[in-house]
């Protein structure tokens, strides 16, 4: 099969691919070859949920659009008012939270009953709570003076006409959905879904409730990376488990090219004499940025391109795909997304453990939030935890993360935490 033609790049400066390499330097380098994807489409709000925005939302209109009422009660003027309590109104009409039909004009020594949500009358400044007042008849009695403004939401007070609401980049949630509405959008335009394809790689892998001969393994990588892929702004082409055999490893990688904006296996990308990977990926014009990152576990790891799609080559490894998935892998799929930066992940916590280690790479451990001390996360490591022990990993719900040239760690020292959700 002819090799794909690789498309020439104007990012800057890479390693060269076998130097080992940062956690930084790795990010860095993908996230300057990451071009997000330019293609966008009009979707309807009822179906943003979990969309990337590719357009700025701006308030054509001030919101709240007019001064109402925020709870039941009486719309008065306060500057009519007899400083003499109790203060007795005449109750002249009633407005609920609908279109106005005329214009409401409060009298002196009258009052409005008003509903949540309805407009202010024309010369009312305040609104009595419902539960602050005794009715007689068509008249109310107040025994406590209101003050000009109370239980009004203003015009304009939430947001001013031409304010920017919703940078482009953004993941539509709920409340982004909302503001959208209210601004009077039945629709947004977002970036098309980007295509991830994905493989795991391994002679020795069996689908779950195939039958397993001895030195056979359940394909987990299979799962794990469907599992991390699975938002609504991702499209998964999921190409299956491929052989140690190189010409079907460029088959895969051919289809995977043709398919996909990102492309994300798992396995097979060290130096053993069944690791086939990297050869066939260059075999088919991929162009290698990195293949060896500073960090445990997950030192092998791949970056680079074929044809116009990211590459990203993971450890077989569980415990390292996931590590390396969730440091390095999710910041590409975001940039090749049109994410705006959500900002540093990390945070300032306290150790309650002690840790002893070698320097040289950073250190990502497996830990839980064992609750709170001196204001930050408490964080305690999971036991005898390492990256061949996937229930244990199961367990955590974050990492430790340790500089490359600290040696060790004592029981009550700042750490740096990263939970797996932000």
């Amino acid at each position: 099969m002819p090799a794909l033609l690789q498309t020439p790049t104007d990012a800057c400066l890479c390693p060269a691919a076998d130097d080992l390499v940062s956690v930084e330097q790795a990010l860095a380098t993908a996230r300057a070859e990451a071009r997000p994807i330019a293609e966008t489409e009009l979707v309807d709000l009822s179906v943003v949920t979990g969309r990337i925005l590719a357009q700025a939302i701006k308030a054509d209109a001030p919101l709240p659009r007019f001064d109402y009422s925020a709870m039941d009660g009486y719309a008065v003027d306060t500057s009519g008012l007899s400083t003499q309590l109790p203060v007795r109104l005449k109750v002249i009409g009633s407005i609920a939270a609908s279109r106005t039909v005329g214009n409401p004009e409060l009298r002196t020594g009258c009052a409005y009953r008003i509903l949540t949500g309805a407009p202010i009358p024309a010369g009312a400044d305040a609104v009595v709570a419902q539960e602050d007042v005794r009715c007689e008849g068509n008249r109310i009695l107040l025994s406590r003076a209101p003050q000009q403004g109370d239980n009004i939401r203003r015009r304009g007070e939430d947001v001013r006409q031409g304010d920017n609401l919703i940078e482009a980049g953004t993941a539509m949630g709920p409340l982004q959905a909302g503001v959208a509405a209210a601004s009077g959008y039945p629709g947004v335009r977002v970036y098309r879904r980007l295509r991830v394809a994905m493989f795991t790689t391994g002679s020795e892998l069996r689908q779950p409730g195939e039958n397993i001969q001895p030195g056979e393994i359940y394909d987990a990588n299979r799962f794990i990376l469907r599992s991390l892929l699975a938002k609504p702004w991702i499209e998964i082409v999921d190409l299956g488990s491929c052989i140690d055999k190189p010409s079907r490893l460029r088959t895969v990688f051919q289809t995977a090219a043709s398919r996909a904006d990102v492309i994300v296996s798992a396995g097979g990308i060290s130096v053993g004499d069944e690791d086939h990977v990297v050869d066939a990926f260059e075999r088919c014009g991929g162009r290698v940025w990195v293949r060896k990152v500073a960090m445990k576990p997950g030192k092998p790891l791949v970056l680079g391109k074929v044809a116009d799609a990211t590459y990203v080559g993971l450890p077989g490894n569980p415990g390292a795909l996931f590590t390396t998935f969730k440091v390095i892998v999710d910041e590409i799929l975001a940039a090749r997304a049109g994410i705006r930066s959500a900002g540093d992940s990390e945070r300032a916590a306290i150790a309650n453990f002690d840790w002893k280690g070698r320097s040289g790479r950073t250190t990502y451990l497996p830990a839980i939030l064992a609750g709170d001390a001196q204001g930050m996360p408490l964080i305690a490591l999971l036991p005898d935890a390492n990256s061949g022990k996937l229930h244990q990993l199961s367990l955590a719900n974050g990492f430790v993360v340790i500089a490359p040239e600290m040696k060790s760690i004592e029981r009550g020292a700042q750490i740096r935490w990263r939970p797996f959700v932000r």
